[in-house]
């Protein structure tokens, strides 16, 4: 994964979300603003919260406990050195639970990834339509030149998560960069920029999976490397840990798109989001 650096995780006495969090999500979502695609040709945008039934998160200033993340990067190094598909499920709990108090504040610490990602529904959605002046000028701009696909991939991941070079916004690029690869894989032929909304789901999926452990990895340390594991079984751990998140973050998606089978991109977000902590309520779970 792009994102296993030198990081040994948050310290101890900081907030639960970093005061630069805020800012960073200003900057992302590409052409119109993270979230700020206008919905399709003849369809009604409901766009308020309240129907949408999801609360937006609140900037946390609280203070986490000294050693939050000891129990969920014991459990982690438990699953690096076995594959335990068990000790990974806890250790997101204890992530979650003791390590960011909980599964609407773990959730809430992805708001940037869940903004960039509502800025890419939104891109992924004006590119098929052509509703987007600003979206349409870039588009012919980009295929004068006949791009592959993955040159245009590159360019859209550009695009919407921008040329920052914080840990949280490389973790981004790399997510969606994977994201669409994989989607890629399984549909050789597809168009990123003319995506059905099952592909854009789809890729949604990947995408929240691969960033989740992204920032599982980022928060607890370099485990994988320091349990001595070859390139291999690193490789083969960091997949185990994508399918078990995706597995979990596909089933409430599932859930939620039945009852909002349409969102425009800002309740596409807040989808993410309802998601997210949906997902570390059930990992929680594992803890008792």
């Amino acid at each position: 994964m792009g994102t296993s650096t030198s990081s040994s995780g948050p310290g101890s006495s900081v907030p639960f979300d970093p005061p630069w969090l805020e800012p960073l999500q200003t900057g992302l979502g590409g052409i119109g603003g993270a979230g700020g695609g206008s919905a399709e040709e003849g369809e009604q945008s409901t766009g308020s919260e309240s129907q949408t039934g999801f609360e937006p998160h609140q900037p946390d200033a609280a203070i986490a406990p000294p050693r939050r993340f000891a129990p969920a990067r014991r459990e982690l190094g438990g699953f690096a050195r076995t594959g335990d598909g068990r000790a990974f499920r806890r250790a997101v709990g204890h992530y979650s639970k003791s390590g960011m108090g909980g599964a609407r504040r773990a959730a809430g610490r992805m708001r940037a990834a869940t903004v960039a990602a509502g800025g890419l529904v939104s891109f992924l959605q004006a590119a098929r339509t052509g509703t987007d002046g600003a979206v349409r000028d870039w588009i012919q701009a980009l295929t004068a030149a006949e791009p592959s696909v993955r040159e245009v991939i590159d360019a859209i991941v550009r695009e919407v998560v921008g040329a920052g070079g914080s840990v949280d916004e490389d973790s981004i690029r790399d997510s969606m960069s994977q994201a669409f690869s994989e989607l890629l894989e399984l549909q050789p032929d597809i168009n990123p920029l003319n995506m059905s909304d099952d592909n854009i789901w789809s890729l949604v999926e990947e995408y929240l999976a691969v960033e989740a452990c992204n920032r599982l990895r980022i928060d607890i340390g370099q485990l994988f490397e320091s349990a001595s594991l070859s390139p291999v079984e690193i490789v083969r751990r960091t997949d185990d840990m994508r399918e078990y998140m995706k597995a979990e973050i596909s089933a409430h998606l599932g859930t939620l798109r039945e009852d909002h089978p349409s969102p425009n991109p800002n309740e596409f977000e807040k989808i993410m989001q309802q998601a997210l902590a949906n997902t570390f309520l059930v990992f929680e779970g594992e803890l008792q």
